[in-house]
């Protein structure tokens, strides 16, 4: 296009009807079609291009060329009447519809010439022009056709040439519309009344700003006679500091980029004085699409912005009024701020205070449990082994004691295991790791899994005993979901002590789960809801990954005062 416009202006021979892509504001494209021409004024050359929008044409062809059948389809399937001709007028083929309008079957119309359709009268005043539809010209018409009982009917005729020697026409009945337009009158008529008696003003203007036409409704705004009116400009009414901002919004009701708009502004009235109006613009087309005149319709809103001028004001007391009592709203809740915070130390006191409780508890049942049970056992093993020594004569009854001395030794190593759980001694004796390792090894003897411990930086100071129990009570509810579970085959737990915190990370192979069900109400969602709760009693933070069938990793993290640095120590 460029070039183009180049070899113009150098005098040579270049297209003036050309078709192009161009990009519409959103990004997509369009099929354009250009026709250029040039004058000469004033001694000065001037290109003149006209743009039309060609789409709807280049979807046409393509759908033409891609296949007849599609053009069968059309015919068959159209609402419009469809016939193809000769140059001399004779059918070539026909739709359904055409034979339904006119009352023939598709062969009787096939034998007839389009000749025979039209009154001779009216072929007398506007004969078929052949002439123009072999040039390739499309015509448009309306004509009276012969239906087969002898109805004149009338209709919308678009004909032009598909293909050489061979003629379109589509026809559409448009009794309706003829019988419509004495109604069609009728409104214009009511228009031009509404026009002239509207209480509103009604403007018509040319896309430069001159008025073209106004009604006695804007003259009465604007103060004005409607001849004094009809020579006068947008700008020669419209104060300067609105102007601008209308014209902005002019130029983009031109290029298409808005519908139309509506604005608030200020009219200069003959005698000096300003109105306040609110004009709504719109564009009004010709039926080539072509933009023709804007219509503005003008409402006086003078006393609505008098109205919000007292508002603003009244507005201006409140905002004063709202903002002193925001700041005693914001007085307030330093000092809520304050006593929450009070009242939260105070919940977590309490809940360390519950914890420490419940440890003790711990304790005392494990030692109840050792002290009474134990005994009792050893007593009962005693006495078994006793009677084993006077029924060595008695086969059955011999049978029968051993099974019962076997059953206190297993009830006494079940005792031993569950007071080891409730409180280990090792926990308070030697520390969380120790505690760990010395549970890990025993755990796979009564459940199956090899557990891994790995320990690092567990070798400086102690951690207070809230973590430490915390932290084993969560690897034994994790050990004890997972034998529950999670049919694993391998578990690993990770201990780590660095600079700020500690961490413990317990992950295994098995079937995982939904996280989105990780609170549920079995005893897999109490026990994680029970280690997150520990988590929080020592401000730490817990973390749970899983998907079904890839395992499941619990990541606790306990904030913890920094410690000395020494060796660190892997097991």
């Amino acid at each position: 296009m460029l070039e183009y416009g180049r070899g113009r202006r150098r005098g040579e021979n270049t297209p003036s009807l050309y078709e192009f892509k161009g990009q519409r504001k959103d990004g997509s494209l369009l099929d354009l079609e250009a026709a250029v021409s040039t004058s000469i004024i004033a001694g000065r050359t001037y290109i003149i291009t006209a743009i039309r929008n060609i789409a709807e044409r280049k979807r046409v062809e393509l759908a033409l060329r891609e296949s007849e059948n599609k053009y069968r389809l059309l015919m068959e399937q159209a609402s419009d009447s469809i016939h193809t001709y000769d140059m001399q007028g004779n059918f070539i083929e026909t739709n359904a519809k055409l034979c339904e309008m006119l009352g023939y079957t598709h062969e009787e119309l096939l034998r007839l010439d389009v000749k025979d359709l039209i009154p001779a009268e009216d072929l007398a005043v506007d004969p078929i022009r052949f002439d123009e539809l072999r040039a390739g010209k499309s015509i448009l018409r309306e004509r009276r056709l012969r239906r087969k009982d002898g109805v004149l009917l009338p209709v919308e005729i678009s004909g032009r040439m598909i293909r050489d020697n061979v003629l379109q026409a589509i026809i559409r009945d448009i009794t309706e519309r003829k019988q419509a337009e004495p109604h069609l009158r009728e409104s214009e008529e009511r228009f031009r009344a509404m026009f002239e008696q509207a209480n509103v003003g009604i403007v018509q203007a040319s896309f430069g700003g001159t008025l073209l036409r106004v009604n006695p409704g804007f003259c009465k705004i604007v103060g004005y006679a409607e001849e004094e009116a009809s020579v006068m400009t947008i700008r020669d009414l419209t104060h300067p500091d609105d102007y601008q901002r209308e014209k902005a919004l002019t130029r983009q009701l031109m290029k298409g980029e808005i519908p139309g708009y509506s604005i608030e502004k200020r009219y200069l009235r003959k005698d000096g004085s300003l109105v306040w109006g609110q004009m709504t613009a719109t564009l009004v087309s010709q039926s080539s699409g072509e933009p023709f005149y804007m219509l503005a319709i003008v409402e006086d809103i003078s006393e609505r912005k008098q109205a919000e001028e007292s508002l603003r004001s009244s507005e201006a007391e409140l905002q004063k009024s709202h903002e002193e009592l925001e700041q005693r709203v914001g007085e307030r809740t330093v000092a809520l701020s304050g006593m929450n915070a009070i009242l939260q130390e105070e919940v977590r006191e309490r809940r360390r205070i519950e914890g420490e409780s419940v440890e003790l508890l711990r304790r005392r049942i494990a030692r109840e449990m050792h002290d009474q049970f134990g005994q009792q056992l050893t007593v009962m093993k005693l006495k078994l082994d006793a009677v084993k020594e006077h029924c060595r004569e008695n086969e059955n009854l011999c049978e029968q004691v051993d099974a019962l001395r076997t059953l206190a030794r297993q009830l006494d190593e079940d005792v031993d295991h569950m007071v080891w759980e409730m409180r280990p001694t090792a926990l308070d004796d030697l520390g969380l790791q120790a505690a760990l390792s010395t549970y890990v090894q025993n755990w796979p003897q009564h459940l199956g899994v090899p557990v891994q411990l790995h320990a690092s930086g567990m070798d400086r100071i102690r951690l207070t005993p809230e973590i430490e129990t915390a932290l084993y009570r969560i690897a034994q509810e994790a050990l004890n979901n997972i034998a529950k579970h999670a049919q694993a085959a391998h578990v690993a737990i990770v201990l780590e002590r660095r600079a700020d915190q500690v961490s413990l990370i317990v992950e295994d192979d098995g079937v995982g789960f939904d996280l989105q069900q990780e609170f549920g109400v079995d005893d897999k969602g109490l026990g994680l809801i029970g280690m997150r709760e520990r988590t929080t009693l020592v401000g730490g933070t817990l973390e749970i990954e899983s998907q079904p069938n890839d395992g499941a990793t619990v990541v606790v993290r306990i904030p913890v005062p920094p410690a000395p640095e020494t060796g660190e120590t892997d097991e």
